[in-house]
């Protein structure tokens, strides 16, 4: 199976503070992999070192067969943050012309598509500093998604939408994820997410302590990705 990012020994220190201690990761062409852990435990640190937004003080990022990360991984990877701040003239429709100025991946067919599965279209003209949290967050994402790349990374897209957002975020996920690409996604809310997720990787204080494939935990193991979590991050709460 092709590989779309390969992450090895990666490390990132803030000031003394050791966020990413020997990360090693590998994502597949075609999947949709989870970056399970709490709060504080490094998986906006590891995205955004990814994504190029970050350099790395240790370790190697591959993605495609090539070095990453840098303006050139900027460039192609879709990175959906879990806050983005937008001018306040800035409207709905303003935000997706700035994407198409923007980037070259740019594709008006799937921003279309994305704004019809997200609800997004009746609030074109609608200032953004106006939107809901939920409905920025579902922005953000179309915003991400118009893109056709070989990555997403997603840091905490469903924080702050309600259940029907949820769902809606859910399956522009599902419908707008080219066949060939991979999509990570970083997220506390394990239940919400387990049923789109193909791999996953644990993350708590900068070290990935479980990894496993979807299928296989609930097939061989008879164990959801939601009862490993709970088991892994409580015994980790307990040392």
């Amino acid at each position: 199976m092709q590989t779309v990012l390969e992450i090895s020994g990666l490390q990132k220190q803030f000031r003394g503070c050791m966020a990413l201690r020997g990360v090693d990761m590998t994502v597949p062409a075609g999947q949709i992999t989870g970056l399970l852990g709490p709060n504080a435990s490094g998986k906006t640190t590891l995205l955004k070192t990814v994504a190029g937004l970050l350099a790395p003080t240790a370790g190697r990022i591959s993605y495609c067969g090539n070095a990453a990360p840098g303006p050139a991984a900027r460039s192609t990877i879709g990175f959906c943050p879990d806050t983005m701040v937008f001018p306040n003239w800035m409207r709905v429709c303003d935000a997706f012309v700035f994407y198409s100025e923007m980037y070259g991946d740019y594709r008006q067919d799937r921003a279309d598509e994305l704004c019809r599965i997200l609800e997004l279209r009746a609030l074109e003209n609608t200032y953004i500093s106006k939107l809901s949290k939920g409905m920025k967050e579902r922005l953000v994402l179309g915003l991400t998604y118009s893109r056709e790349t070989k990555l997403y990374l997603l840091d905490e897209p469903l924080d702050g939408i309600d259940p029907v957002g949820k769902t809606r975020v859910i399956d522009a996920i599902l419908a707008m994820q080219p066949e060939s690409s991979s999509t990570v996604i970083s997220t506390h809310l394990v239940k919400d997410t387990e049923r789109i997720l193909d791999n996953v990787f644990f993350l708590s204080a900068g070290r990935i302590v479980f990894t496993g494939v979807c299928e296989q935990m609930r097939e061989e193991n008879n164990q959801t990705v939601e009862q490993a979590y709970l088991e892994v991050f409580n015994n980790e709460s307990a040392v």
